[in-house]
């Protein structure tokens, strides 16, 4: 009876139009990115079941494997798991910050509460910055300085101790295997490098590795090279 009650509260959606088709809902729809190697996901998927068995009346619930459904999780800029899109139509209408147990059920509360009174407003936006931005000169150099920081330098989500993606934790076992040292910068911490390194290489994705300053590539070029044995080779170079 829980397995049924679950299904019919919430969605899991297996390709990018399925989910297109379950969030184009008019209450607020509840996005819950996870992984299963995500061990806080682990912990929250429980609680994500309980809150969409007891609000469905209220509000729409989808659960969204984050690299499974890749391109659903770059269009609303998911970097981190687990994480918490609020959307309406489709459309973002807010977002979970710092996504904990707690955290979530008060969200999904407030969420309830909105749609039982008929107050259907988007959450409001963040305020913005009021730093002026960097310059691109400035934000170059210190790109610059960065890639050459080691000589095998790696640019990925989180540490290799604890990585926040998929890819960046497979690129670190790939390194690892191989017996490579290198250093390493997590882009989660630092929006500017985050957003500024991907024009600065002309590469869209992380993570990204690089030597001697110059660009290897992402995963999948890492993974070739080392299927081909050249791994080595092309970071000495």
């Amino acid at each position: 009876a829980w397995q049924r009650r679950r299904a019919m509260a919430s969605a899991s959606p297996r390709d990018e139009a399925a989910f297109n088709e379950a969030v184009r809902v008019r209450e607020a729809t509840v996005a819950y990115f996870r992984a299963d190697w995500c061990e806080p996901c682990a912990q929250l998927d429980a609680v994500f079941d309980q809150l969409a068995a007891d609000h469905a009346a209220s509000c729409a619930f989808v659960r969204v494997d984050a690299e499974e459904l890749m391109a659903v999780s770059e269009r609303y800029g998911v970097d981190a798991l687990p994480a918490v899109v609020v959307l309406r139509e489709g459309k973002e209408a807010g977002r979970l910050g710092g996504v904990t147990a707690p955290a979530l059920v008060e969200l999904v509360a407030k969420l309830a509460a909105e749609a039982e009174a008929a107050k259907v407003a988007p959450l409001p936006a963040s305020a913005p910055p009021t730093a002026s931005p960097p310059s691109s000169a400035s934000l170059d150099d210190r790109l610059k300085a960065l890639v050459s920081s080691a000589p095998t330098m790696l640019f990925m989500k989180g540490s290799p101790d604890a990585p926040r993606c998929g890819f960046s934790r497979q690129i670190v076992e790939l390194l690892r295997a191989e017996g490579v040292p290198f250093g390493h910068f997590d882009i989660l911490a630092d929006e500017d490098v985050r957003h500024g390194l991907k024009a600065f290489s002309n590469w869209p994705t992380y993570p990204q590795l690089y030597a001697g300053g110059k660009l290897v590539g992402g995963l999948d070029i890492v993974r070739e090279l080392k299927e081909e044995g050249e791994l080595k080779d092309a970071l000495a170079s």
